[in-house]
C-alpha cells in the first residue's frame, strides 16, 4: 500500500494536516503513466510533492525517498517531507530510522499529530508499548478529538497493555469525536463491555483480550483526521 503523503506546508499549517493521498484502491484511480525514478525532479515545492505523491502511488518507494529526502534538507521549515520520510520507514519496519525522521517532523511542527501518530506506532510495532501509549497521548493533548489517537490508544489498552476499561473510554472517544462516524469501535464497545460486566474485578484489570480482536492488528495506525 502506498504511504499517505501528508501536506507539505504542515510545518505552521492546522492540527489536524490533511494527506493529499490516502492510496486509494487502484481501481478507482485514473490511468496514468508511471514516471521515471531516476529522473531529475524539479520545480516548486508543490510540484515537487506532486512528483513524490506519484512515484508513491506507483510503489516507487526509493524514488519518492529521493525527493522527500531533499524536500527535507533544502526546506528546513516544513515538517511535511520528514514526517512522510517516517511513515516509509515505519512501513518497511526500520523504526530507528523512522524515529529519526518523525521526532524532526516533531521539532519542526510540535502540533504535527500525524508525526505523533506514526511514532507512537513505530514504538508499539518495536515492543516500546508505554512510550507508544505517551505520544499518542501526547497527540490528543494536541488535540482531544484527533480520533485516530483514540482509536489506537483503544487498540494499545485492549491488545496490549490490558486495561479493558480505558480501551473502551477510548473508543467512546472515538466515534464521539467522529461525530458518530467511526462506527467500528461500536462492537469493539459493546464486546468489551460484556467481558467486563461478566468478570469480577480481581481479575479483569490482570486479563488480556483474547487474539480475536487480532483482525484490526498493528499493521498500521489508524490514520483518520
Amino acid at each position: 500500500m502506498a504511504a499517505a503523503l501528508v501536506a507539505a506546508g504542515c510545518a505552521t499549517g492546522p492540527k489536524r494536516a490533511e494527506p493529499l493521498s490516502e492510496g486509494r484502491d487502484r481501481s478507482e484511480q485514473p490511468e496514468r503513466p508511471t514516471p521515471d525514478p531516476e529522473a531529475a525532479v524539479e520545480g516548486t515545492v508543490e510540484e515537487r510533492y506532486a512528483q513524490a505523491q506519484a512515484f508513491l502511488a506507483n510503489e516507487q518507494n526509493d524514488a519518492a525517498r529521493r525527493v522527500l529526502t531533499a524536500l527535507t534538507r533544502e526546506r528546513t521549515d516544513l515538517s511535511g517531507p520528514p514526517t512522510n520520510l517516517g511513515i516509509l520507514e515505519v512501513r518497511a519496519e526500520r523504526y530507528q530510522a523512522a524515529e529519526t525522521w518523525l521526532r524532526e517532523a516533531i521539532k519542526r511542527n510540535p502540533d504535527n499529530i500525524i508525526a505523533r501518530n506514526w511514532l507512537a506506532h513505530a514504538h508499539r510495532e518495536n515492543r516500546r508499548p508505554e512510550s507508544a501509549e505517551a505520544m499518542w497521548l501526547e497527540a490528543l493533548d494536541v488535540d482531544p478529538d484527533y480520533v485516530a489517537a483514540h482509536v489506537n490508544l483503544g487498540r494499545l489498552y485492549e491488545e496490549v497493555l490490558a486495561d479493558l476499561q480505558a480501551a473502551v473510554r477510548h473508543y467512546r472517544a472515538a466515534y464521539e469525536a467522529s461525530d458518530g462516524t467511526e462506527l467500528r469501535v461500536l462492537p469493539w464497545i459493546a464486546r468489551l463491555e460484556e467481558r467486563l460486566q461478566s468478570r469480577s474485578p480481581a481479575t479483569d484489570s490482570n486479563t488480556a483480550v483474547g487474539a480475536d480482536n487480532a483482525s484490526q492488528g498493528g499493521s498500521a495506525p489508524s490514520q483518520q483526521p
